[in-house]
């Protein structure tokens, strides 16, 4: 299983490096190991995240893509959805099946068809509409 997910995450770190998101640079932390991903992310425009870069770490499971990476921001930020840890609260994120919440609709939680791309989008997005976690 970890061959198909160090293949997936060559292929989605080859596309990130020849098409990169505006304001987004993803990677593996290093070449030894795929698994672990350092990101930085520009604040979106017209936030009080604007002009600000903000580091956060990607961690895959060996079974990546059947379940999502987790992810956490390495400095201080104050968000409704994100842990005081670092650790982001998003759909994408959450793995797919019954959400005992209820807030949740299977359609925005985590499928194999998401990529890291996706992922970094959405969190973008959340930092410009925040939403909060039950």
């Amino acid at each position: 299983m970890a061959g198909t997910a160090l293949k997936r995450l060559m292929a989605e770190y080859k596309q990130l490096t020849l098409n990169p998101p505006e304001g987004i640079v993803a990677g593996p932390i290093n070449e030894e190991n795929f698994f672990e991903w350092e990101a930085l992310i520009m604040g979106p425009e017209d936030t009080c995240f604007e002009c600000g870069v903000f580091p956060a770490i990607l961690s895959f499971p060996l079974d990546y893509p059947l379940s999502p990476p987790k992810m956490r921001f390495t400095c201080e930020m104050f968000h409704p959805n994100i842990y005081p840890d670092g650790r982001v609260c998003i759909s994408i994120l959450h793995a797919p099946g019954d959400d005992p919440m209820g807030y949740e609709s299977s359609a925005e939680r985590w499928s194999p068809v998401q990529s890291v791309e996706k992922i970094l989008l959405s969190v973008v997005s959340m930092l410009a509409v925040p939403h909060c976690c039950r």
